[in-house]
């Protein structure tokens, strides 16, 4: 008997429910396998989704923010919607949000998800520093009640010189949903127990990678002498609320405050300050600090491994 199903056998409750797989039970794929592996693993690639007409009017606008103020491409990965001038995280999301009214239809059940939810570029220039180290998305919504998908296009082929995303299998099922730059990441001290279990997807240009913002991943520097450019598209559900969360400090340390935003909070926001509670509505939760030993980090790998 493998050491899983002994683990399953001794460790695994029959009748256990996980709540965080249940709420991704339904589908917003039109094909029943690609849901089914992103289920289990926490994302799944698709190919032939993006014509190299659409491609190329996410560059032109890529050129084109990159010569507005606030925009420097240096030896890191950079992510535009963490960028300050809005009119760059305004273009982006102009040109994403023209295109995904094409690009996601081909993959998803258009009847249940909304064509204007944004995104952001993701450039990686030619630097043995571009790379981005394990972590996980933050929260877009509140995920005890739903889930989201985050669709990822490369402009090229991704291979393993020019920095591929690195993936943990079956993160997005642990529960770790109070997720943002203005929450710490508890996961941080286990990098290298995390990195063990990790490989990477490999895609070509054209194909996408649509993935779980709650799933554990990083990506490898680009080595290649070509600046690798991608961009995401967040999928979301129709009639969708968007959250944020916070840790203040001057609150009790077992709670944490709960924003209510939308868009416009995307376009402004630096994502480390306290957000401006008199512009979006706040509710105080229960804080879930998620904070493991090395052996219980372990048993929850093995048992959502796919």
């Amino acid at each position: 008997m493998s050491f899983l199903k002994l683990f399953d056998t001794f460790f695994k409750k029959p009748d256990e429910v996980n709540p965080h797989l249940e709420i991704r039970r339904e589908s917003f794929f039109l094909d029943d396998e690609k849901h089914k592996h992103f289920l289990t693993h926490g994302y799944c690639t698709i190919e032939n989704v993006v014509k190299p007409e659409e491609i190329q009017s996410f560059l032109d606008t890529f050129n084109e923010i990159s010569l507005l103020e606030g925009f420097e491409l240096d030896k890191n990965l950079l992510n535009s919607g963490r960028l300050f001038n809005p009119e760059i995280r305004k273009k982006t999301q102009n040109v994403i949000n023209l295109n995904a009214k094409d690009i996601l239809p081909r993959m998803f059940d258009m009847a249940k998800v909304d064509p204007h939810t944004g995104g952001a570029y993701q450039v990686k220039p030619c630097s043995n520093q571009s790379d981005l180290a394990i972590h996980q998305d933050s929260t877009v919504i509140d995920e005890e009640k739903d889930y989201c998908l985050f669709v990822w296009i490369p402009f090229c082929d991704v291979t393993l010189e020019n920095g591929p995303i690195w993936v943990l299998p079956g993160s997005h099922l642990w529960g770790n949903i109070q997720r943002s730059l203005g929450v710490p990441w508890n996961f941080k001290k286990h990098l290298e127990i995390l990195e063990k279990y990790m490989y990477p997807v490999l895609v070509k240009a054209g194909d996408v990678m649509v993935f779980d913002p709650a799933m554990i991943h990083s990506s490898a520097p680009n080595l290649s002498d070509k600046i690798r450019h991608a961009i995401t598209i967040t999928v979301l559900r129709k009639n969708y609320q968007l959250v944020y969360y916070f840790k203040n400090k001057e609150i009790e340390p077992n709670k944490i405050e709960k924003y209510e935003v939308d868009e416009n909070f995307y376009y402004g926001y630096d994502f480390i300050s306290k957000p401006d509670e008199t512009k979006w509505k706040k509710t105080i939760v229960n804080y879930l600090p998620f904070d493991l030993s090395p052996r219980e980090l372990k048993k929850l790998i093995v048992k959502h491994k796919p």
